[in-house]
């Protein structure tokens, strides 16, 4: 598909000018609409269906910053060229994309709200009543119907802010190429999303501050984490839920790919994905994708139906202090993100602490 840069170049106008003026303006702009950058670009320059190419690549594209391959440019030219104010949302681009390429926390979570903060006062359902049978009214009257209750917990979450400020300088990634630069980019949001999935794990094992931690439903043998416990664990949800993940530290991920049960590869419709691909995530044991969380405490095995169990509340989505990218100090530059996670769903997640 030819791609339609007409548009594209009447807003590299305006990125030139605002890049010799180290004018901001444009972040401004699109914080004060609740947009990113990026989406601010979509406005001025819309993306054809089907293109290959969005807005803010257009403009990376018409400026001749070319991140991919042998070609492309050292970090020197995106200060000097006309395309310096795309610099900050092309690191944050950066940046999702390692948040997403490893082991993504929207995998875990329900749902995604936006909230002023900052603190926000979580719902939940309750489900005691809602377990009850469906009642059957005749023409006569009979049964009330099981209740399914929405409320708000007692009390508030307080929004948290979380960053990674980066420690390289200027002077250190002037001569560096953007494709080797990225991988660093990348790196950080890989361990900005690792940080996120302690924060899923540790709300769901001992409560958000407003809920109480996953009930314990180990009833093995203590020390001995078995298939059985394994079993036991997805089993112990009651429907509608069922047990999509598994969170656990690397020990205890490491044992139950070791289980005698998964060594068979019949046992196993994922081994051939796994054999091909050498990533342990294609492997479903029960028919739940293992999930390592690097602080997770050892011997406690927490399931997960992600599509019930977690809410986050945006206060503020991931962003960078574009103006220190700008001033060339990206040392003391932050990349930080405002949420909370809360529990949606009391018996969503369930422990197994052998």
């Amino acid at each position: 598909m030819q791609i339609n840069l007409d548009n594209a170049r009447k807003v590299k106008e305006l990125i030139v000018q605002h890049s010799r003026a180290g004018n901001l303006a444009l972040y401004a702009e699109a914080q004060e609409q609740g947009l990113s950058f990026s989406e601010l670009l979509e406005q001025l320059d819309p993306t054809e269906s089907g293109a290959p190419l969005d807005a803010f690549e257009r403009q990376l594209l018409l400026n001749g910053i070319v991140a991919e391959g042998t070609k492309g440019i050292p970090m020197e030219q995106f200060f000097v060229g006309g395309g310096l104010i795309l610099l900050p949302e092309y690191i944050l681009r950066e940046i999702h994309r390692g948040y997403k390429m490893v082991q993504d926390p929207t995998e875990l979570v329900a749902t995604v709200v936006a909230d002023a903060g900052p603190t926000v006062h979580p719902i939940y359902i309750r489900t005691d009543e809602a377990k009850k049978p469906l009642a059957k009214r005749g023409p006569g009257g009979g049964s009330a119907y099981p209740r399914v209750e929405l409320l708000f917990r007692d009390k508030e979450a307080a929004i948290i802010d979380r960053g990674r400020q980066f420690d390289f300088s200027y002077r250190v990634v002037r001569n560096q190429r953007l494709p080797e630069f990225r991988v660093f980019l990348w790196w950080i949001g890989a361990q900005m999303a690792f940080d996120e999935v302690d924060e899923i794990y540790n709300i769901l094992l001992n409560g958000d501050g407003t809920s109480a931690g996953a009930s314990d439903v180990f009833a093995g043998n203590a020390g001995t984490f078995a298939y059985s416990d394994l079993v036991h664990l997805a089993m112990s949800f009651n429907v509608p839920a069922r047990m999509t993940h598994v969170l656990a530290a690397k020990s205890d991920v490491e044992k139950i790919l070791n289980l005698t049960e998964f060594k068979d590869p019949q046992t196993w419709a994922a081994m051939e994905a796994f054999q091909k691909s050498g990533d342990f995530r294609s492997l479903l044991p029960l028919n739940a994708r293992l999930v390592i969380t690097p602080h997770a405490t050892a011997t406690k095995v927490l399931g997960l139906d992600r599509r019930f169990a977690v809410r986050e509340s945006v206060a503020q989505p991931l962003m960078i202090e574009a103006e220190k990218v700008i001033a060339q100090k990206l040392e003391s530059a932050v990349v930080s993100k405002e949420s909370v996670y809360t529990v949606m769903v009391d018996g969503a997640a369930l422990l197994s602490d052998y």
